[in-house]
């Protein structure tokens, strides 16, 4: 039997991330399929299982050996490049070597990538906040001057009417007077100012009810 020592992996090192978002996502790894290839019942009938899970979703495929190719196609090329490295040997080893540092790369820029995704994320979602917060100023503020504006149209409106006795009284006391020189000039020393009508609109107790009135809406 074969033993677990002679298999060589030279590459999942370099790609570390890589290999953990496969294992992350499909529950692969060196480990199960190194067990399977030693004949280890419990990851052969994992294996089965996704190749069962493949067929379901494929249709068409009819065997185990299928089933593996379709679900874990890079693994095929993994065990390949494993039988070659034993036949070229150093040959093998710089194609490695190559194959690590374009790896390598690849990696980096998977960080890379994923890195920026999550800045440009979140400077993206806090210049919504800033606007969402402006916009809630604003329209709070403009609540505020409507509200205004409106209370002191109708404090001005309520003036306009509890001020209609006094300005009435004032044209009664105008007009009063007015009569009252012409009676006096007409009448002289006959005069009599009891038979001009003089217009009262405000007495002290009306006077006294329309200034609270007044400070009120003041």
């Amino acid at each position: 039997m074969v033993k677990a020592k002679y298999i060589k992996d030279h590459v999942t090192g370099y790609g570390k991330d890589v290999s953990r978002a496969t294992r992350n996502k499909f529950d692969i790894s060196n480990q199960l399929i190194v067990k399977a290839a030693l004949g280890d019942e419990k990851s052969l009938t994992q294996i089965a299982d996704m190749g069962k899970l493949g067929e379901r979703l494929q249709m068409s495929l009819p065997t185990i050996k299928d089933h593996l190719k379709n679900y874990i196609q890079g693994n095929t090329q993994y065990n390949q490049t494993l039988s070659e490295l034993y036949k070229e040997g150093g040959k093998g080893a710089l194609a490695i070597d190559k194959a690590a540092s374009d790896l390598t790369l690849e990696n980096t820029k998977f960080n890379n990538l994923l890195e920026e995704y999550k800045e440009r994320l979140f400077i993206s979602l806090e210049a919504e906040e800033d606007r969402h917060l402006d916009q809630m100023d604003t329209i709070k503020l403009q609540a505020w001057v409507d509200s205004q504006m409106k209370e002191i149209d109708y404090k001005v409106q309520m003036e306009n009417i509890s001020n209609k006795p006094y300005i009435a009284q004032l044209k009664a006391d105008e007009d009063y007077e007015n009569k009252k020189i012409q009676h006096i000039l007409q009448n002289g020393s006959e005069s009599d100012l009891t038979l001009i009508p003089r217009k009262q609109y405000i007495t002290n107790p009306l006077s006294r009810m329309w200034q609270s009135i007044r400070d009120f809406f003041s």
